[in-house]
């Protein structure tokens, strides 16, 4: 079975079609070489986007739980402050 994989030509597939390599021209094989390259340029810039999405997402949710965290204890200083000041307006 090893055998016969081997004896076959390497091949490329564009567009729903099989290509000999061995068959194609030099320009062909650089501009296959060209679209095979901008294909995983394009793919790992998707996986990227695709990630950063996820990471901006997390981001968002901690910077809320965060924002609100932070007002509640504004508000509780706010609460232990104001006896003080009242008691200094009292004097």
């Amino acid at each position: 079975m090893a055998k016969k994989e081997k004896d076959k030509p390497a091949t490329i597939t564009f567009e729903g079609k099989e290509y000999i390599i061995d068959d194609m021209s030099d320009t062909q094989k650089e501009l296959a070489a060209q679209v095979h390259n901008n294909q995983s340029h394009v793919s790992d810039l998707q996986n990227k986007i695709r990630t950063n999405m996820f990471v901006n997402e997390q981001l968002a949710t901690s910077e809320k739980v965060f924002s609100e965290r932070l007002e509640e204890a504004r508000t509780q200083l706010r609460a232990v402050l104001k006896p003080e000041d009242e008691e200094k307006a009292a004097a």
